[in-house]
């Protein structure tokens, strides 16, 4: 799996010091699924099939869950 590095505010930073046990790699990791997700949903419908389900490929790419057309 690639590394990621964020940076935190001074404010999240002390949030989290206090709330230790909270893992920030699962959060971060769920956060950047639900952003993915919502995007996925507005990218419209395939031209060649119709199918209004596209998913990324590389983070650039998309494609069709049916058909396979590549955008």
């Amino acid at each position: 799996m690639p590394k990621v590095n964020i940076t935190l505010s001074k404010e999240i930073w002390g949030w989290w010091k206090e709330n230790g046990w909270i893992n920030l790699s699962k959060l971060a990791g769920k956060e950047l699924k639900r952003l993915r997700s919502l995007y996925e949903r507005d990218l419209g419908i395939c031209p060649v099939c119709g199918n209004d389900k596209l998913k990324f490929v590389d983070g650039v790419v998309y494609k069709c869950t049916k058909c396979g057309h590549k955008y």
